[in-house]
């Protein structure tokens, strides 16, 4: 299974526009699942330490999905005000 995702993610970090907000977010994602599998993973007992740091990488990439998507979110809103890079000109209060 690790290596499917891996190849996906391998596949989407060479396909994905990762400079639009909504490309940032999968792919972060994609990391996110691709480090969970291996967290999971069945090691050996000193494997302890080495599970904390993937769940925190993947805690890393899921707060840079979350991130993305509320940004592609506003930058997504019709008649949505943006800078270049695709980042909008403001941000609503409320996000």
């Amino acid at each position: 299974m690790t290596e499917t995702l891996e190849d996906v993610l391998d596949r989407a970090r060479v396909g994905i526009d990762r400079s639009e907000a909504l490309g940032e977010a999968q792919v972060a994602v994609l990391e996110a699942a691709s480090i969970l599998v291996r967290a999971g993973r069945p090691g050996p007992a000193g494997s302890a330490a080495e599970r904390a740091e993937l769940l925190r990488e993947a805690l890393a990439s899921v707060r840079a999905a979350t991130v993305a998507t509320g940004i592609a979110v506003v930058a997504h809103r019709p008649g949505a005000a943006q800078l270049p890079g695709g980042l909008p000109a403001s941000v609503p209060a409320g996000i």
